[in-house]
């Protein structure tokens, strides 16, 4: 079970929901890199699409 998106746009201050998702998305990639996980999407792939996001 997790946090609802509204709830964390809420806590973080943000206006747009979008913002959040982004700071989400960044953050499960820095945990998954620090307890080693792996995703079958290449690291290249991912900055390209958090950039988009941005």
């Amino acid at each position: 079970a997790g946090i609802p998106l509204k709830v964390l746009q809420s806590l973080m201050g943000h206006k747009s929901i979008s913002s959040t998702e982004v700071y989400t998305k960044v953050f499960a990639l820095d945990v998954a890199a620090r307890h080693r996980v792996q995703f079958a999407m290449p690291e290249s792939d991912a900055v390209a699409m958090l950039k988009q996001l941005s």
